[in-house]
């Protein structure tokens, strides 16, 4: 399904409750944020190979981060800033987090 945005871009949800952005896509790694409006929480999806990436204290059985351990994309920065300014995801980034990359990695 897709939508139109504020800034009259495509939005592209899961459905009409939630909305994602992919803070990093590449050769099959990933990082999605994903937000779900009706249940009010949100989360991170890492692909199993970033997820085993980190150190052992940092890994889940599943590769879902909730807001209490959004902190692990401290580990990615580098990363999460040069795929949303890449992939033309600022305006949507912006949308979500009313901030910029690195000012949302930081209050982390």
């Amino acid at each position: 399904m897709t939508h139109l945005s504020l800034i009259e871009q495509p939005k592209h949800c899961i459905s009409d409750d939630e909305d994602y952005i992919a803070l990093y896509e590449s050769e099959g790694s990933y990082i999605y944020y994903v937000r779900n409006y009706a249940a009010q929480t949100e989360f991170l999806l890492l692909s199993f190979d970033l997820m085993m990436s980190l150190d052992e204290k940092f890994r889940t059985v599943a590769g879902v981060y909730f807001t209490p351990h959004f902190s692990v994309l401290k580990h990615f920065e580098s990363e999460v800033t040069q795929h949303v300014l890449e992939s033309a995801a600022l305006p949507h980034f912006h949308y979500l987090f009313n901030c910029s990359v690195s000012k949302f990695i930081k209050r982390l």
